[in-house]
């Protein structure tokens, strides 16, 4: 089974909670390894990520029989089959911090819990523990931000535009080897201004 999945439902247990709707991409992405939009559904017995035909093709070829996840289109349910979800769960969970009043309204209405609880960011509290796997991929992004600054220090000359140099950075990231960029490049520059003051004799 997934272990990153068996270790959240471990840490769910503890906190007498039997389930858990996971909204937050980033920490689908981290329990499903999956680049996709959508919701995964950690019921009492199976773990379903709810998706979209856009993405039910590549999320198949991602997940593996030992993730034990099912890929299921959302228009292949209708609103009693999201009722019998968590129909045995007495307390589910949800990222109290990534939801909207209206989208907790919407859970509400859509999975007719019994008890939407409070999760405490308890999948953040994982995703900060490094596996080796994260430790090196760590480390292959401190060494592509090496590279992409030397790189920087005969690419900048006078004249050059930030967006320019900013353009320059992510182009750098994705060619040697990175997925992405955590965030838009902040390039800001220092004009030095020279101010003439004037005294007339009054």
């Amino acid at each position: 089974m997934n272990q990153k999945i068996q270790y959240l439902r471990e840490k769910l247990k503890l906190k007498n909670i039997d389930g858990m709707i996971i909204s937050n991409p980033n920490n689908i992405l981290y329990l499903t390894n999956l680049h996709a939009e959508g919701m995964l559904l950690l019921t009492k017995k199976e773990n379903i990520f709810l998706t979209d035909s856009r993405y039910i093709e590549d999320a198949n070829n991602t997940i593996t029989i030992s993730d034990e996840v099912i890929i299921a289109n959302v228009r292949d349910y209708i609103p009693d089959d999201y009722e019998n979800f968590f129909m045995f769960c007495e307390n589910v969970g949800i990222e109290e911090n990534h939801l909207t009043y209206a989208q907790y309204q919407n859970i509400q209405y859509t999975y007719k819990c019994n008890n939407l609880v409070e999760t405490e960011n308890v999948i953040e509290k994982i995703r900060a523990i490094k596996d080796e796997e994260e430790i090196e991929n760590i480390r292959k992004a401190c060494e592509i931000t090496d590279k992409c600054f030397e790189h920087l220090l005969t690419f900048i000359k006078k004249g050059k535009k930030e967006k320019d140099i900013g353009f320059e950075i992510e182009s750098f990231f994705r060619k040697n080897g990175a997925e992405d960029v955590a965030f838009k490049p902040i390039v800001a520059s220092r004009t030095k201004f020279f101010k003439t003051t004037c005294n007339d004799n009054k």
